[in-house]
């Protein structure tokens, strides 16, 4: 009995043991799970449901080319190399439903009257920044609104010398660098090399005087009397006055000296070479060059129209080789870019660096949109523009070439280069002209309804010279 009893309480000792030891494991499993669970959590919470700063970016160079990889390829790294950022990358074409220099600029006149900065990093070149002040009547508008980066640490080490150097490359924005002086251009006077060849007409890439041009435009009315087809001389659109650039050329080539040409200063040596200018575009008005219903001509949306052999030159910038080999990479071969021509042979021609992209002082995400535009100030981007587009960089970055070295723009560009070196310049207002005192450097739109009036053959030269001047104070 007492060993029977002895037996049970061991048997309930070792149950209760059991029992205890199960109880232990499990709390301590809870607590496990807990604390796994808990940790997950805060894992969970950490990473899915942080939120990111969203960086509205106005883009550029949609549907051109080897131009919009470069945008889309640097947004992908940055965004992979930022993950506490949401990029919000968007082209004019996706806000506004097409893309206009002008509209954009009318929409960033908007932001800094109502102070809604929705964008904080926007596109802006020279050309929108003299819209923006034309609409603003303030050409120094830039250092008010703008980030001036040449104030940030370090970025005047990722561009080229000569963009801080030469006070001309921040003239552009109100005297201050808006950005990477990412793109590098020089103007042109494009021909078909098609109709060339079917006109008879053989033109000269280097050295074409403005009696040269003014004989081509000639053979071209001869053709058309002959064959009874409509063959423009020039293409010409109503958002971008083409001709203002070849206007340009001929002026500063007249003024004959460089320093001269950059001064912002009037006078009446200049009045002269502006008046002669005016009185070469009455020479070549007499053929009515201009094609036919330019008026209704979108720039972006007509920029393919020399492909289909419907006029014999195009004046435009080198950025041209993306846009038709965007359009059509077979006939984009016959388009040949030609040194602008001149009155008197000169020492410089006509292009320049500009920004592509500015931050709003007053963007909600400031910061983070300095980041972006650091991030294309690196020599990766420099060389692979260089390598895409065909063209120069104010960015550093190791020399390359294009990715085809015997390509017509490229051996173009290698020739004005080391005719010109660095002796080159474009200015999208006419301070060069009339100078800055009372705001004479916002006439450029006058001159420019001048120019194609002149060309339309609606006008003569003095009556242009005339009107122009009342203004010029």
């Amino acid at each position: 009995m007492n060993l029977n009893r002895k037996n049970r309480i061991m048997k309930i000792k070792l149950i209760g043991c059991v029992v205890i030891s199960v109880m232990v494991a499990m709390f301590l499993a809870g607590c496990g799970d807990q604390e796994i669970e808990t940790f997950e959590k805060k894992k969970v919470s950490g990473v899915i449901h942080k939120t990111k700063t969203k960086l509205n970016w106005i883009g550029h160079w949609l549907n051109e080319h080897d131009r919009e990889v470069i945008v889309r390829d640097v947004a992908k790294e940055f965004a992979i190399k930022n993950l506490d950022i949401d990029l919000n990358l968007k082209f004019p074409q996706n806000i506004r439903g097409y893309r206009s220099k002008r509209d954009v600029a009318k929409l960033y006149v908007e932001m800094t009257k109502t102070g809604n900065y929705d964008w904080d990093v926007i596109w802006l070149d020279d050309q929108i920044y003299q819209y923006v002040a034309d609409e603003l009547k303030d050409p120094y508008w830039g250092p008010k609104y703008l980030v001036d980066f040449g104030q940030l640490p370090g970025f005047k080490d990722t561009q080229k010398g000569f963009i801080f150097d030469n006070p001309i490359w921040a003239a552009q924005t109100g005297g201050i660098i808006v950005g990477p002086m990412l793109e590098g251009y020089y103007h042109a006077i494009f021909f078909n090399k098609d109709v060339a060849d079917k006109m008879g007409i053989e033109i000269k890439e280097m050295g074409m005087t403005f009696d040269d041009l003014l004989g081509y435009v000639k053979a071209v009315d001869n053709y058309n009397k002959k064959t009874e087809t409509d063959i423009a001389a020039f293409y010409e659109s109503s958002d971008w006055t083409c001709q203002e650039i070849l206007f340009q050329r001929l002026l500063k080539s007249e003024i004959g000296d460089f320093k001269k040409s950059l001064e912002n200063k009037g006078s009446a040596e200049k009045n002269a070479a502006f008046k002669k200018t005016l009185e070469a575009f009455e020479k070549l008005g007499k053929y009515k060059p201009l094609i036919k219903n330019y008026q209704e001509n979108i720039w972006f949306q007509t920029r393919h129209i020399p492909l289909n052999d419907e006029v014999l030159f195009y004046v435009n910038g080198i950025w041209m080789y993306n846009h038709w080999m965007s359009a059509d990479e077979t006939k984009a071969d016959k388009m040949i870019p030609a040194e602008l021509p001149v009155f008197k042979e000169v020492d410089f021609y006509q292009g320049g660096y500009i920004p592509t992209w500015a931050v709003w002082q007053d963007a909600p995400h400031k910061k983070e949109g300095i980041k972006l535009l650091e991030f294309w100030s690196r020599p990766h981007v420099a060389e692979k523009w260089a390598r895409y587009t065909n063209a120069p960089t104010g960015v550093k970055g190791q020399a390359t070439t294009g990715r085809e070295s015997s390509h017509p723009f490229s051996v173009w560009q290698k020739k004005i280069t080391e005719k010109y070196s660095g002796n080159i310049y474009y200015i999208p207002s006419t301070a060069y002209i009339f100078g800055k005192e009372e705001r004479n450097e916002l006439l450029l739109n006058d001159v420019k309804e001048e120019i194609l009036k002149l060309l339309d053959g609606e006008t003569t030269a003095q009556e242009a010279y005339d009107r122009i001047m009342t203004k010029v104070k």
